[in-house]
């Protein structure tokens, strides 16, 4: 049973042959799978400007998802390191039985429940925003875009020692997340209107760092302006709509660096390794550093997609990770 994106808003579900697997392959059957909020709902309207990587990347039907912990069913003769009955995650879509090149799979820990390990793949991209800002100790920082992956940017930017952390949206329930994960200051407005409460939040010091984690195309032009001199931006949500977007009236006059950066960057990027990646990310979910059981909002049959995914496009739903149990088909 595959989730599959049959066309622009409009979800299906439907059985599919699945292969034997080859020499090098491994075939998985589905524990849990994470939607990745911002990405999927995307892929799901289907807006996307000409000669962006959106519009060239989802085809329907789409396959939507990369967030997936499974177990291993059967292995092809050459595969080595992974074993019948291993739990793995890996960015597979959200598909009931799949089969994998074993190279993608990543062992979970015993000391791992499948819902921490499905965040990995997420982990990895907030991780990599941070890494892509290069912070130092006692910065003052903005976080814009309080989903998932904005919520694991406040917890590692807090292993980072920020002196200050302003988190800023339109949604109490997302700003008291924030907090607990260790906001400093929590702004309910939208960015537009964030300008004059930095300002007095920071004593007219204004931000080292600002993330936009928020995908939409109005946020960059506010953001460059919550910046000290020689600041920078980080643009971890891609816009579907980059035509419409402005950088802001005074990039160059304050010297601001607008810098993003990609999940596909994780392998070698600031000397990291990928296996190195995951590692430091399971360690710190152990040691209870990086905790991402406060993001999981409920467990569904993934047969509830429809509803799902209608609630997580509804700013007023309050919803935040949502994940998908295959146990219950």
């Amino acid at each position: 049973m595959n989730c599959i994106f049959e066309q622009a808003n409009r979800i299906v579900f439907r059985e599919e042959d699945v292969p034997q697997p080859g020499p090098e392959e491994i075939l998985c059957g589905a524990k849990v799978s994470l939607v990745s909020t911002g990405t999927e709902l995307s892929c799901l309207r289907g807006r996307f400007d000409a000669g962006t990587v959106w519009e060239s990347w989802v085809k329907y039907p789409f396959y939507p998802g990369y967030s997936m912990v499974a177990e291993v069913m059967e292995v092809g003769s050459a595969v080595e390191g992974v074993r019948v009955g291993d739990r793995i995650v890996c960015q597979a879509p959200h598909k009931q039985y799949f089969v994998l090149k074993a190279r993608e799979a990543v062992i979970v820990p015993d000391s791992i429940s499948d819902e921490q390990a499905a965040f990995l793949p997420i982990s990895r991209v907030a991780l990599l925003g941070v890494l892509r800002a290069e912070p130092a100790l006692g910065e003052r920082v903005g976080v814009i875009g309080l989903g998932l992956i904005g919520q694991l940017v406040i917890q590692f930017l807090n292993l980072c020692g920020t002196r200050q952390l302003i988190a800023i949206a339109p949604s109490s329930s997302r700003l008291q997340l924030a907090l607990e994960n260790g906001a400093t200051d929590l702004l309910d407005m939208e960015a537009a209107a964030a300008l004059g409460p930095i300002e007095e939040l920071t004593g007219g010091k204004m931000l080292d760092t600002v993330y936009d984690v928020t995908g939409y195309h109005e946020v960059l032009q506010s953001c460059t302006r919550f910046t000290k001199d020689l600041g920078k931006v980080i643009l971890l949500g891609d816009s579907t709509q980059p035509n419409k977007q402005s950088v802001g009236p005074r990039v160059v006059f304050n010297s601001v660096s607008i810098l993003g950066i990609h999940g596909r960057m994780m392998a070698g990027f600031k000397e990291w390794t990928e296996p190195g990646m995951n590692a430091y990310i399971f360690d710190y979910m152990n040691r209870g550093k990086l905790n991402v059981g406060r993001l999981i909002s409920k467990k569904e049959s993934p047969l509830k997609a429809d509803l799902v995914y209608g609630q997580l496009a509804d700013p007023q739903s309050g919803l935040m990770g949502v994940v998908f149990d295959w146990t219950q088909l």
